[in-house]
């Protein structure tokens, strides 16, 4: 009788086993229109795909499709219009945080299960050891964090969230994919043999890059002025949608890795489970074999002389274009907002770099609390790390392995740096 009951736990058990995804957008601002449209693509390819709409949670500052720079009102795209085929990725795309809520600890709260430290009736990943769980963000970054719209999430903390998930026993298998600069360096702690598998975008210390970007962002006819994806992103998005169940998470690495032109799309972590098909990660198991597939020809990302923007870059040649277009007056005011924002970055880092002998090369920093507590004095007393200031976190870093941290920390980045604002 024992073994009987025994058979039917485990019957139970794969029964009521499911998937599921975590889907962020770290940004906010139309000029980062891309991050949003990434994000509620890959929730609706998701949903078509058989999840379970209670199991995808997305994160999203919602502030893109009703922008007044939006030309198409209600309306998000993540491809241009080509043979006619372009989906408004925002019609039918649940949020579950947005605003303020969009921030690194209730990030964290969703994946530990930490329900009651998330705001009262949200949805968090109440997972068992039987499900496969996604995640997939998409913002800026630099080395040893990625961007939320008013604070930052640290390598550190997201290894941490990792290891507790592991020791609770709150998944299967994990399946990462991260779209951000320097993405890479978010991973390079992560155990092997934790069934946690990785993917970024780029490697510890290069950009990513927008895709579909001006004049590739027509819809309708009209361009929106911004770019409407991420390579890395539509590349495994489009791919995806195309309906090939038999790849496996290898196959599909291979695939984003060699159509994505602009940076060096890199593995993580455990990939003793990347023969495991993309199906167990990206459908649902509710998952029907004779859902309507796009179309071959609806996947773009291999025309090489698509417009791509380094990440770096999108806001400056956003107000770019936009000027240019319109000749609008607020349009160059924000322009040169720009310019002298990048030139005053430029100006104090390097000060920073030649007055302490710094390298300038990548580096990520061993020691993350000096990180942090470095940025938090930074942008108290100076100003925000804006998504080009980011590129210089990598001075922190630099500074935070050497000696006299305390010294360094307050004197030098609070006194120096700000005198010369």
């Amino acid at each position: 009788m024992k073994y009987i009951l025994l058979l039917l736990a485990i019957g139970v058990f794969q029964v009521s086993a499911v998937n599921w995804a975590l889907l962020v957008s770290g940004s906010n601002a139309f000029y980062n229109y891309r991050h949003q449209a990434d994000v509620c693509h890959s929730y609706k390819t998701l949903i078509r795909n058989g999840y379970s709409p209670e199991n995808v949670i997305v994160f999203a500052y919602d502030d893109i499709a009703q922008n007044r720079q939006n030309i198409y009102k209600g309306a998000i795209y993540n491809q241009p219009n080509k043979d006619g085929f372009s989906e408004n990725v925002y019609d039918g795309c649940v949020i579950d945080y947005t605003k303020t809520d969009v921030n690194p600890a209730n990030f964290l709260n969703v994946l530990k299960g930490n329900y009651d430290h998330l705001p009262d009736g949200h949805k968090f990943i109440n997972s068992t050891r039987e499900d496969n769980i996604f995640v997939y963000f998409s913002d800026h970054g630099s080395p040893g964090l990625i961007a939320f719209p008013t604070s930052y999430l640290y390598e550190q903390e997201l290894i941490e969230t990792f290891q507790y998930m592991y020791e609770n026993d709150r998944y299967n298998k994990l399946v990462f994919y991260l779209e951000t600069c320097e993405s890479g360096s978010m991973f390079v702690n992560l155990p092997t043999n934790h069934r946690i598998y990785a993917l970024s975008a780029a490697n510890p210390f290069e950009s990513s890059w927008g895709t579909y970007c001006p004049p590739d962002d027509v819809v309708n006819g009209k361009s929106l002025g911004t770019c409407l994806g991420d390579e890395f992103s539509v590349t495994f998005l489009e791919n995806v949608d195309l309906g090939d169940f038999s790849q496996s998470l290898q196959e599909h690495f291979e695939f984003i890795r060699d159509h994505t032109l602009l940076s060096n799309v890199m593995q993580w972590g455990d990939v003793s489970f990347t023969s495991d098909t993309i199906k167990e990660f990206f459908w649902g198991r509710r998952f029907q074999e004779k859902r309507k597939m796009c179309p071959k020809d609806a996947f773009f990302m291999n025309e090489e002389n698509v417009s791509r923007w380094d990440s770096r870059d999108n806001k400056l040649l956003f107000y770019q274009n936009r000027f240019n277009q319109t000749g609008d007056l607020e349009d160059f005011i924000e322009l040169e907002k720009e310019i002298k924002s990048r030139a005053y970055f430029d100006t104090i880092f390097g000060e920073l770099q030649q007055s302490l002998k710094l390298t300038g090369d990548y580096h990520f920093a061993l020691n993350q609390n000096c990180l942090k507590s470095v940025i938090e004095i930074f942008e108290d007393k100076c100003t925000k790390l804006t998504d080009y200031g980011l590129k210089y976190v990598k001075l922190f870093g630099e500074m935070c392995d050497s000696t006299n941290l305390l010294q360094i920390q307050l004197n030098m980045v609070v006194s120096t740096l700000c005198m010369t604002e």
